[in-house]
């Protein structure tokens, strides 16, 4: 059993069925399950005694989401979820700041802002998804003070090159934000060399860490220019930090880290299996990963072009994701259901979804149902 199989035999959905829906939500291990049976098991016998040693654990695995994206460890805060992250950013920033993002994007890139009274303006895809950096430059203006993208576009899998929109950024002094919900766990990301500012991720898709935790990475430069609005007990720091003596706690100062997000009690348990999670893929490897994704990739394309299928995701290699789709009828869908293969479906478009626990038999099946 080689690598890859290995990993597969981790996954129990791969033995039930042919998933393709990463990008809804990933599976999570068998070694996860039993890693979250072990701290429950440890809640019920130690109670509040676990914090201590939950709340060093918690830190260790801020340092190793730190380390995989080349930041600081005090530059990284634990979300709940990415939508979570970005609505503690709208405070930061002055109204004036005027925004850009990707009309393709989640709408978790603009809503928020646009009900804060932020103005946003949005770059257009080509037909077939590509979205140029010639338009996104032609939409920056004086005003502009902030771009958000996704790195990988979530109906689309078109992947943005965040090097060149990192350049792009610092060459007009535009604060660079980066959702990688549809990318963290399967392409390497390199805060400092992409000169990415706010970077948010949720474990739930691509890294399989259930529903519940993420991260988020804010530059220390960002951090001492603009302070958080939102403010709880947990993220401001106490003259005296004495909670049993003190009866004054009106004299305080919020912290100068990133945990100056982390508002409340944080949740310890979605947290460590993040942190479990996280270990597996740095064990496999994520430049291993984003390889043998690619052979994937090139497999699929191969195999559909074989077959007569149209593939509607022919980007350059440097804009190829893990989501990738294919234009079928519903006739074909159907019979790929019927063949207990699990993908989303709309609009005659079907999203491949490819993680490091599928291999070419699952898309050889894929391909004999609707072909």
């Amino acid at each position: 059993m080689n690598k890859w199989e290995k990993i597969r035999a981790d996954y129990p959905v791969t033995s039930k069925c042919v998933y393709l829906f990463t990008n809804g939500g990933g599976p999570v291990s068998t070694p996860f399950v039993q890693h979250a049976h072990h701290l429950l098991t440890e809640l019920s016998e130690k109670g509040r005694e676990v914090m201590p040693a939950w709340d060093n654990t918690s830190n260790e695995i801020r340092s190793l989401v730190a380390r995989m994206i080349h930041a600081q460890p005090q530059e990284i805060a634990f979300v709940i979820n990415t939508a979570h992250a970005m609505t503690m950013l709208y405070g930061m920033f002055p109204k004036d700041y005027e925004i850009i993002t990707m009309r393709d994007e989640f709408p978790t890139s603009f809503v928020g802002w646009l009900h804060n009274g932020f103005t946003v303006r949005f770059v257009d895809s080509n037909d077939t998804g590509h979205i140029s950096l010639e338009d996104i430059a032609a939409q920056i203006t004086p005003a502009t003070r902030i771009l958000i993208t996704s790195h990988v576009m979530f109906r689309t899998g078109f992947r943005q090159d965040l090097k060149a929109i990192g350049e792009l950024c610092r060459q007009h002094n535009i604060i660079h934000i980066v959702d990688a919900t549809q990318s963290f766990g399967v392409n390497p990301i390199d805060v400092q060399e992409y000169n990415i500012d706010i970077l948010i991720f949720h474990g739930y898709k691509w890294v399989t860490a259930g529903y519940g935790a993420g991260a988020m990475y804010v530059s220390q430069k960002i951090l001492e220019q603009y302070p958080p609005a939102l403010m709880g007990w947990y993220n401001v720091e106490y003259e005296i930090p004495d909670f049993q003596s003190v009866k004054d706690y009106t004299h305080f100062t919020p912290r100068k880290n990133a945990g100056v997000f982390e508002s409340g009690t944080p949740p310890y348990i979605n947290i460590q299996l993040l942190g479990h999670a996280l270990q597996y893929l740095e064990r496999i490897g994520i430049a291993d990963i984003d390889d043998y994704i690619q052979s994937l990739i090139s497999y699929l394309a191969q195999q559909a072009a074989a077959h007569g299928v149209p593939l509607l995701t022919a980007y350059p290699e440097a804009h190829h994701s893990a989501i990738q789709r294919l234009d079928i009828t519903p006739e074909q869908y159907a019979r790929a259901a019927q063949q207990n293969i699990v993908a989303r479906y709309k609009n005659n478009q079907l999203t491949v979804a490819l993680n490091f626990y599928n291999n070419q038999e699952d898309i050889d099946r894929l391909l004999a149902a609707i072909a």
